[in-house]
């Protein structure tokens, strides 16, 4: 069941949307602040975040720049705003913070749900504006970056190769793991001194790309500096040497690239296999089943209620549709409910069958 966040401050217009979402079936959270919706989305990780664009406090654009800029949630949701703003610079506004669709207002509620299950599916959808930022974050992909281009990766090792990833723990495990395995294990390694170790050598792999250092603390080895030389592994020594080898250093630096060239390697590998199994998974899709009813589990309806029902939906719609009329109510949200109303009694009256012409 596909997770959908619900956000709009107006609880009626929200409690409205999201019955009708959960009724086709998607599993509904509501939030009722930007805040809350920001703080639910990176929690639970849903398929798609619906934002209503009109805030007492907060902008739907900026809250959805900063989901964006988490790297899982921008590799595994999309965000959708309902807006009365269909300006170029407001869409362009929205591509420019990773925003997968914008939907102009009033909805059209068939229109909302269809592309609703386009993006739980990951099916493309085309972006609200044609932009180019320039960088490889903000949930967009640059059809020109290619396997070979190292640039590619630097977003997602950023995320991986911080103190908080690896620390000494991670180490340990990473021993703990390895004695398991029957392997030899160097009982005077430092896991803080191999720490620090490790994000070095991941550092000399990606600096010449990215200029940057990634995820090292402030007083930490440089990495590619003056004359583009290595880093001084003088500081993590422990006693004569590290892990009592050889202290060559090299040959390490050396194993740290084939195995992130590997992992790397196995990522995209895995990737293609996930793109070619959801592709197999679409084309084969079957319609679904019609179930045709009979007479015996039908349930007659009086053709006179029927009549009192058409009756009563077209004198509320004309009603509502009057209201609706340009400066007949001056209070935009209830302007918003009538125009969600008289929508709904529409696709009401488009539901019932053709009334029979009196002969």
């Amino acid at each position: 069941m596909a997770k959908v966040i619900v956000a709009d401050e107006n609880e009626g217009r929200r409690s409205l949307l999201a019955n009708t979402l959960e009724r086709e079936g998607f599993e509904i959270t509501r939030a009722g602040t930007l805040r809350q919706a920001e703080g639910t989305a990176l929690a639970i990780m849903p398929e798609v975040v619906l934002i209503d664009s009109e805030w007492k406090n907060g902008d739907a654009i900026d809250a959805s720049q900063r989901l964006m800029s988490d790297p899982e949630f921008a590799f595994k949701c999309r965000i959708v705003i309902l807006s009365r703003q269909t300006s170029q610079e407001y869409l362009n506004s929205a591509a420019q913070a990773g925003v997968a669709e914008v939907m102009s207002k009033p909805i059209d509620m068939s229109s909302l749900i269809e592309q609703l299950h386009r993006h739980t599916r990951k099916q493309f959808v085309a972006p609200p504006a044609e932009v180019n930022s320039g960088k490889g974050t903000g949930g967009t992909f640059d059809v020109a970056m290619t396997m070979g281009d190292s640039t590619w990766a630097l977003p997602m090792l950023k995320g991986l190769v911080g103190p908080e990833k690896i620390d000494s723990g991670f180490i340990d495990e990473i021993l703990g793991q390895m004695g398991e395995e029957g392997l030899e294990v160097n009982e005077e390694l430092d896991p803080s001194v191999m720490a620090s170790m490790l994000r070095l050598a991941l550092n000399k792999l990606v600096g010449e790309a990215d200029g940057s250092q990634l995820g090292m603390p402030q007083g930490e080895g440089q990495v590619g500096g003056p004359g583009g030389q290595a880093p001084s592994f003088q500081d993590l020594k422990r006693g004569g040497s590290l892990g009592g080898g050889s202290g060559n250093l090299s040959e390490m630096n050396q194993g740290f690239k084939s195995s992130m060239e590997d992992i790397l390697e196995a990522q995209a590998e895995g990737l293609a296999q996930e793109v070619e199994d959801a592709m197999d998974e679409i084309l084969s899709e079957t319609p679904d089943f019609v179930a045709i009813h009979d007479m015996g589990t039908m349930v007659p309806i009086d053709p006179e209620v029927l009549e009192m029902t058409r009756l009563t939906n077209e004198f509320v719609g004309d009603l509502l549709w009057n209201l609706g009329q340009p400066g007949a109510i001056s209070d935009l949200t209830l302007m918003t409910q009538v125009e969600d109303a008289a929508q709904m009694i529409k696709d009401v009256l488009d539901s019932l069958p053709a009334a029979e012409e009196e002969e």
